[in-house]
């Protein structure tokens, strides 16, 4: 895999992500990726049902997992299970070269009760959002298990039999996880109602980022008071709701800034920024950089 690969995908208004599988008819997304390929050295909070697992090759990141802030250094990796809100970042801009891994429960779909009892009781268990990988104990044998999942699969395109080895690896990495986790004694829970208000309130901005919002509009749409949209915004996304607001509309302006000949003023008023002037400003405050410099600077 070129470590050059650009980590693609798309994020749905309710902050789902629709994964760009390898094969779009085999749901399982390998790639060695590098940190600096993303915006300000960050990923976007979203969440989807495909296992996640990241394996930090060079470098260090930091992984929010639902607010929980996870430091990864090389060597070590981390699970994401199904529907947690997520996303890695460097906030000194450090580079990280890493291996990522979204892997669908469905694959592992033999028959209702086999899912229900063994891969639900793993991916949709209340008591394990996120574990933290490393190379000791049992969990070495959970890295193996990945790392042969790169080996095999990480290719383009994959080859033939890959697509049987990784449900090999699959399967028994499930099984590992599934022998040593305490799955007997939790029980799946409904989302809270915090996250189920955030995600709502995400949602809201979503729709409406091109548009003059209020932290009241974002309020109203979360079910919530100003003060509590305030409270969930920085207890699970680090930021404020503005602030968000703000990093949303400059990653949507990036496609157009870098795939068409629009001016900075039609950018700018386009995605809900007051002017070119201020869309300018908060572009190099997030960026380091001018729009049209950062524009240059891209590969082609």
């Amino acid at each position: 895999m070129d470590n050059n690969t650009k980590y693609c995908s798309v994020f749905n208004s309710d902050s789902s992500e629709t994964v760009a599988y390898n094969n779009p008819l085999f749901p399982a997304y390998v790639v060695y990726g590098l940190l600096s390929s993303y915006p300000d050295y960050s990923s976007v909070s979203h969440w989807h049902k495909d296992l996640e697992f990241i394996l930090i090759k060079r470098g260090t990141m930091t992984y929010n997992v639902n607010g929980r802030l996870i430091e990864l250094e090389e060597g070590s990796g981390i699970m994401v299970n199904s529907y947690q809100l997520h996303y890695g970042f460097s906030a000194e801009h450090n580079e990280c070269e890493f291996v990522c891994i979204l892997l669908s429960p469905e694959l592992l779909q033999v028959n209702d009760w086999f899912y229900q009892n063994y891969i639900e009781a793993v991916t949709e268990n209340s008591a394990y959002p996120y574990l933290y990988l490393s190379r000791n104990g049992w969990m070495s044998s959970v890295m193996e298990k990945l790392d042969e999942i790169y080996d095999s699969f990480g290719k383009v395109p994959a080859e033939p039999l890959s697509y049987f080895e990784l449900m090999e690896d699959y399967f028994m990495l499930m099984k590992i996880l599934y022998e040593n986790l305490d799955i007997g004694s939790q029980t799946r829970k409904p989302e809270s109602t915090d996250l189920s208000s955030l995600r709502s309130m995400m949602t809201y901005i979503e729709e409406h980022y091109m548009e003059h919002i209020t932290l009241a509009d974002i309020a109203l749409s979360g079910a919530c008071c100003k003060s509590k949209c305030s409270l969930l915004f920085k207890k699970y996304l680090r930021d404020t709701p503005i602030t968000y607001t703000t990093k949303l509309r400059l990653r949507k302006s990036l496609s157009t800034l870098l795939d068409s000949n629009s001016s900075i003023a039609d950018i700018a008023y386009e995605y809900g920024f007051s002017g070119a002037s201020y869309y300018c400003e908060t572009f190099k405050k997030y960026y380091g950089m001018p729009p049209l410099i950062y524009k240059k600077n891209q590969p082609a």
